[in-house]
């Protein structure tokens, strides 16, 4: 009897063995099936990289190795247009395009008797909104010498019926032209620029955001014009030319003085070679 009941407990115990065992096997299965799935989802995504990495050209794996990757040219869009390296903030141009209600203008700027203030506006605007119901409300708070213009941008960019409205009422000339904008090289509205148009040159420009802001900036261009032409202004000077064409002008009028590359004159070695034998301007001790 005895023997028997130890038969059957060393029985009970083997069965609750091979239980635990066939557990920890099962176990055991479900971790490696997780962790076989969790390794492939990181070969692909390291596929995918891979992949990414050789299509923008770079140069992943032996640079040296026969089965060299194709670059891809990278295109890379700025979020906004570059402002230009060498801005011309001298010359001017005349405008020409067309009226809000489609006919074609043209005003000339250079040469004329007076100063003309072209102000770059939007219909579409926040900012431009109350400067146009100010110029159309008081345009006679310009100095009396001064004639207002608003450029916006051409048909294609700008919608007629919205710009005439905006300029309902008013006694100014509007001239719809995105080329006055190339011109210029409007960075944005509102900007104004002054033009002196007996010396066809730009006077003054920049941003405003109210009418009294617009006036402000005419009135101290203003009085920074000359009362009277300086003759000895350089002729580049007088025809409101910058950078590189003041240089090719001043270069044309030395030679038409007689004066060329390489000529001694242009390389005074001493004071009398500039101010003449014996013409040296005495010094001011009390300077």
């Amino acid at each position: 009897m005895c023997l028997l009941l130890g038969a059957a407990s060393a029985a009970r115990k083997s069965d609750r063995a091979k239980v635990d065992v066939v557990a920890l096997i099962v176990v055991l299965t479900v971790l490696v099936c997780l962790l076989t799935i969790l390794v492939a989802g990181l070969l692909r995504s390291h596929a995918d990289i891979l992949r990414a990495l050789h299509s923008l050209g770079a140069g992943v794996g032996d640079p040296t190795s026969g089965d060299e990757a194709q670059s891809a040219p990278i295109s890379l869009s700025p979020s906004a247009p570059p402002l230009p390296g060498e801005r011309n903030s001298v010359s001017v141009f005349d405008l020409s395009g067309a009226t809000p209600s489609g006919d074609a203008i043209a005003l000339a700027v250079t040469g004329a008797d007076h100063l003309t203030l072209i102000a770059f506006l939007s219909s579409g605007c926040s900012s431009c909104a109350g400067i146009w119901n100010a110029m159309v409300r008081s345009p006679g708070d310009l100095p009396h010498d001064v004639r207002l213009v608003v450029a916006t941008k051409g048909p294609e960019l700008e919608s007629p019926p919205e710009v005439a409205a905006k300029a309902a009422g008013g006694t100014f000339p509007v001239v719809m032209s995105t080329a006055a904008w190339g011109d210029y090289e409007v960075p944005g509205a509102p900007f104004f620029v002054l033009v002196d148009g007996r010396r066809s040159r730009r006077i003054g420009e920049g941003i405003a955001n109210t009418f009294p802001q617009v006036l402000d900036l005419v009135r101290r261009a203003q009085r920074d014009i000359p009362e009277s032409d300086d003759t000895n202004q350089s002729r580049a000077y007088a025809l409101g030319l910058d950078g590189p064409q003041r240089e090719s002008a001043n270069d044309e009028e030395l030679i038409r003085a007689g004066i060329h590359p390489g000529d001694p004159s242009l390389y005074p070695q001493s004071h009398d070679d500039v101010f003449g034998v014996g013409k040296v301007p005495a010094q001011n001790d009390g300077a």
